[in-house]
């Protein structure tokens, strides 16, 4: 008889389990009606724990409230210390619009609470699950104050967002900051995801942003992590002016901020902001020799000049008047040799004085204890004013130097890189192939990027070509390009067009003159070049870039900003996912007005 029973016990425990299986996979896939038949029946038999909170949570979304109310009910009077059951009847009460109890239940749970921080999150959590976010947030200020242990900033900051309190979410995450300095990165991340919005970005929100960290820098001004933010803003909002004053006040109380400084000065010089890097370049240069930043901030700042007189067709000689007063000033040592290699670089590019090039970087290469990596950097410089002269062979003898001696470096890629153009530049597309695809993988960005762009070049129009001429005569022009022979190279390309017409590298040759005639300096000759690619190859893979290019000419060489915003424009309507579209995008919305930032 006794075994009867105890199979009879353990079938119907096999029945209960397998219904409560079903229904769970009932309540996991939606079908909440079908779930709640099968909970009603083990419901009978025994309301256990495991079946109660995917039971309750039927009832609530198929709009059961009050037969909700009941089962928390039932499982409160039961565990009157399981507060998570309290919360469920006041989210029954809410639902059913019972504002007397709602508020009666709801003034019970917070008198019960004991400021526990497993206790307030558990709970805020679950009036969370119900969207009800209001309460949640009462819960964390209540716990707070019960116990001060904890402030639960970021949950309240995120509630607060959920709520459309902006401001006040802010104003935590910042609180948040002051009090826990070790989480930069999330507070910085929560922002970002503020600001951006879902890829739309709403200058409302940051000026709030802007608001809210001014006042709390008012009230901590030597706090660096507020500053830091404020000026991470206005670079995200591209106000650089307002970034690199705000930088350099910071540095005048603190005095510790000059590598942020020159940080912003470098990105400056990356968006040719040449004069505004100036001024932080200078404010480096102005604390003296002992900086560890002087003769690398005299080095960029050098380049911006000459960057600016060459731009205007303007005499460089003041440059080179530069150049020698600074290295007499910090001498030619260990310390010196990458103003030396800058040196030699505006030697032989700009003032096209190839012998002087060569001796400086002779005598740099024999300085003694010089860091290795800065050699090499002087041998990349000499083999390429090599190939600028013509001595194809001198050149890849400096490249494959670097290459052997320094192979997992990011300058051992460079001299591998360069190697492969004299590869390219002499027809021998396939040696050259082999080694961009080595180089894609890369660890430094801007290689593997080149190394893309010229594997891509090759491979539409060579491997698929039937023919080898049109893609030689192409890399001969572009070896006359670098050796600045603009006329030649217009010559060879303006002969692959007449001859090859139709070719596939028509795009690609009119995107090449147009970068001839901009180191010429003819604006009006690089406007040309990039309407023939946005009027006849707007299906090529150059139109974006062709695109940018005008809008920025017509923005910053001709100050037309309706004409600059119908380009920049096109990026946006037609070419969302190119990787001009987010800039595309800041720039129209500049220049028509949507916030009046200053001079950038």
């Amino acid at each position: 008889m006794r075994v009867i029973i105890l199979l009879l016990f353990t079938l119907s425990s096999f029945a209960q389990n397998n219904n409560q299986k079903i229904a769970y996979q009932y309540f996991i896939n939606g079908d909440y009606d079908k779930a709640i038949v099968i909970y009603e029946e083990l419901n009978k038999s025994n309301l256990s724990v495991n079946i109660y909170s995917p039971y309750f949570i039927s009832l609530i979304n198929t709009n059961n409230f009050s037969t909700a109310e009941k089962l928390a009910k039932r499982l409160y009077s039961k565990n009157p210390q399981r507060l998570n059951y309290l919360v469920d009847v006041i989210v029954s009460l809410k639902k059913q619009e019972e504002v007397n109890k709602f508020i009666f239940n709801l003034k019970k749970l917070y008198r019960k609470l004991d400021g526990g921080n497993s206790q307030t999150i558990q709970l805020a959590n679950r009036f969370l699950s119900f969207e009800m976010y209001d309460i949640a947030l009462e819960v964390y200020e209540k716990s707070s104050k019960i116990n001060n242990l904890f402030s639960y900033d970021l949950q309240r900051a995120q509630l607060y967002g959920l709520l459309g309190e902006n401001e006040m979410m802010v104003n935590q995450y910042l609180d948040f900051l002051l009090n826990n300095p070790n989480q930069k990165k999330v507070v910085f991340s929560n922002i970002q995801r503020f600001l951006d919005n879902n890829g739309i970005k709403d200058f409302n929100n940051t000026n709030l942003v802007k608001r809210s960290l001014l006042n709390i820098i008012k009230k901590y001004p030597d706090r660096y992590d507020f500053n830091e933010m404020l000026i991470w803003l206005f670079m995200q909002n591209q106000q650089y002016k307002l970034a690199l004053q705000q930088v350099i006040s910071l540095d005048r109380r603190n005095q510790n901020s000059l590598s942020k400084i020159f940080e912003i000065t470098e990105k400056l010089l990356d968006l040719e902001k040449f004069k505004l890097a100036i001024e932080g370049l200078d404010y480096i240069i102005s604390k003296g020799f002992n900086s560890e930043l002087y003769i690398t901030s005299h080095i960029n700042k050098l380049y911006a000049e000459t960057k600016i007189l060459n731009n205007n067709n303007e005499d460089l000689e003041p440059i080179n008047s530069k150049y020698n007063s600074v290295i007499n000033e910090v001498g030619k040592n260990s310390y010196s040799i990458l103003l030396l290699s800058n040196y030699a670089h505006f030697k032989a590019f700009y003032m096209k004085n190839l012998e002087d090039a060569k001796i400086i970087l002779e005598d740099a290469m024999k300085i003694i204890n010089a860091d290795p990596t800065e050699i090499a950097e002087c041998k990349i410089q000499y083999a390429d004013i090599m190939l600028l002269s013509g001595n194809i062979w001198d050149a890849l003898l400096f490249y494959s130097q670097v290459e052997k001696d320094f192979k997992e470096n990011p300058i051992g890629h460079t001299a591998k890189f360069k190697r492969a153009k004299i590869a390219y530049y002499k027809g021998d597309f396939t040696w050259a192939q082999a080694q961009l695809d080595v180089l894609k993988a890369s660890t430094s960005k801007l290689i593997s990027n080149d190394a893309m762009d010229l594997s891509l070049l090759i491979s539409d129009n060579y491997n698929l070509d039937t023919i080898d001429q049109p893609m030689m005569q192409f890399a001969r022009a572009d070896l006359l390009f670098f050796q600045q022979k603009y006329d030649e190279a217009i010559l060879t390309f303006d002969s692959i067009l007449t001859i090859f017409n139709g070719h596939d590298l028509s795009d690609e040759i009119y995107f090449r003159k147009y970068k001839i005639f901009s180191a010429k300096n003819d604006t009006e000759s690089s406007v040309k070049m990039l309407e023939k690619i946005i009027n006849d190859f707007s299906y090529e893979i150059l139109i974006d870039d062709a695109l940018y290019s005008i809008a920025k000419i017509y923005e910053n060489k001709y100050n037309d900003n309706a004409k600059a915003m119908d380009y920049y424009q096109k990026i946006i309507l037609d070419h969302e996912g190119s990787i001009y579209a987010s800039e595309a995008r800041n720039r129209f919305r500049f220049l028509r007005g949507d916030e009046i930032n200053e001079e950038k």
